[in-house]
């Protein structure tokens, strides 16, 4: 298992978070403390309980799960900019090549079908 999400009152995760680490060698779990995070409005309680000293902290405006932004605000601003950033490098690199074979790959890039039906009908 790589990634794990808890969510809950403050205490309330603390104590899956410590069950989890106390069960490591029954259930060959671990977590990787230096990479989780620890995400929140306000950080004052946290600093209170060592549970979380070693956890990353992300606002919750900040806040991605897998890389997508889950609300909208600075996260998902984010995501959208580096998402132009990627077409605009793109773009640039295909004016490198020539019409034809530019053309082809944008076309195939933009028209991949998202499920098997939409594949049949291509072939």
């Amino acid at each position: 298992m790589d990634d794990l999400t808890l969510s809950g009152d403050l205490h309330t995760v603390e104590r899956d978070i410590t069950t989890i680490m106390e069960s490591s060698s029954e259930t060959g779990l671990q977590l990787k403390v230096d990479k989780c995070e620890i995400i929140t409005d306000d950080f004052t309680e946290i600093s209170t309980l060592a549970t979380f000293n070693d956890f990353i902290r992300v606002n919750k405006e900040d806040m991605t799960l897998l890389g997508a932004p889950v609300l909208k605000g600075k996260a998902q601003d984010k995501a959208i900019q580096d998402k132009i950033d990627d077409l605009t490098r793109a773009v640039e690199r295909l004016k490198h090549l020539e019409a034809h074979d530019a053309l082809v790959i944008l076309k195939n890039s933009l028209a991949i079908p998202s499920d098997s039906k939409a594949q049949s009908h291509m072939s």
